[in-house]
């Protein structure tokens, strides 16, 4: 009996560890034996990063965890996945979807979005879908980077050849050369800049002045500015008038003044008139030549003799002189023979 007793002691032990091991195995699976749930299935194209423990979420709240995984006998190398759902407050429906999606950087979860079609059973599969993860994310950014990071390199090693290649010692030289003139020149420019400084600190009592009178002078603009805006405004009435016809109208007098001037002018070279006459006629210069030569000859025998023309006290001389005109009338009475 005491026998019998160890037996079933020994069995009881058995059957004790043989499930504390499936409880323990279970457990670091993360699963839970003593809470139960509905049971749900996705088909997925691939389940890289997807494990019997991979958590199911809900807004990031855990609400349940995958079961298992196996592909279908279709011969489509699709994958259904199976998970189970312990939150009893959660009620998916048959629209609801299952997206992997990476949790962080080396883990991968199922997220839960909800429809609003009718509430799913147990055990129906519902639609499915899957974000990159975060690794194929950035390998998806980098490739493009790496491609265009390997062809800047070809260019920029073809860059440095070219450059290698001109860099020779007489382009070293010519580059040497060049540096030495560009140092000459910042020299002369640093002594130029050194002459005006000294140039400015001598006339800037001479430019302060010239600043000064400018200031006088913009006061004064500024004093006389209704002045200046008077005489514009009557250079702008003098535009006006004119635009209006008076300059117009003073051409046309000016033009037919002209044209009587110009006519008048003829007319006097013409000798029409009696200025004409006067300028064209030399009988009146003749005339007015030979009368003033008779009075010269008449003076001058008045001078001579003046008995013939006053008598004093009734005397008068016996032997009269000749003067130049009675020379002159005798010449024209008997003129020479020829």
């Amino acid at each position: 009996m005491l026998k019998l007793k160890r037996q079933y002691s020994i069995a009881l032990m058995v059957i004790s560890g043989i499930a504390l091991l499936i409880f323990g195995l279970n457990y670091l699976k993360g699963k839970d034996l003593f809470q139960s749930g509905d049971m749900y299935h996705a088909v997925y194209t691939d389940v890289s990063g997807i494990n019997d423990a991979t958590p199911v979420l809900f807004h990031g709240f855990k609400v349940g965890q995958v079961i298992g995984s196996d592909m279908l006998a279709d011969g489509s190398g699709r994958i259904a996945v199976s998970f189970i759902i312990h939150e009893k407050r959660l009620q998916l429906t048959k629209d609801t979807k299952a997206e992997l999606f990476s949790v962080d950087l080396f883990s991968r979860g199922v997220r839960i979005t909800l429809g609003t079609g009718a509430p799913a059973a147990s055990g129906d599969t519902l639609a499915s879908g899957a974000e990159l993860s975060l690794t194929e994310s950035v390998g998806a950014q980098i490739d493009p980077l790496k491609r265009k990071a390997e062809t800047m390199l070809a260019s920029v090693d073809s860059v440095l050849t070219a450059v290698q290649a001109m860099l020779n010692p007489g382009a070293r030289r010519d580059i040497d050369a060049s540096f030495t003139n560009l140092r000459a020149t910042l020299e002369n420019i640093n002594s130029t800049t050194r002459q005006l400084d000294q140039l400015i600190a001598k006339e800037s009592h001479r430019i302060s002045s010239i600043l000064d009178n400018a200031d006088k002078v913009g006061a004064n603009l500024a004093a006389n500015n209704q002045h200046i805006s008077n005489v514009l405004a009557n250079m702008d009435s003098a535009s006006a008038a004119f635009a209006n016809g008076r300059l117009e109208r003073m051409m046309a007098d000016l033009e037919g003044t002209s044209t009587e001037i110009k006519g008048l002018m003829t007319a006097l070279k013409n000798g029409q008139g009696t200025m004409g006459k006067l300028m064209s006629d030399d009988s009146l210069y003749n005339n007015l030549n030979a009368a003033t030569r008779q009075m010269d000859l008449l003076m001058e025998d008045l001078r001579l003799n003046p008995h013939r023309y006053l008598s004093i006290f009734g005397r008068k001389d016996k032997l009269p002189k000749l003067s130049d005109s009675d020379i002159e009338r005798i010449r024209q009475a008997h003129p020479p023979n020829p």
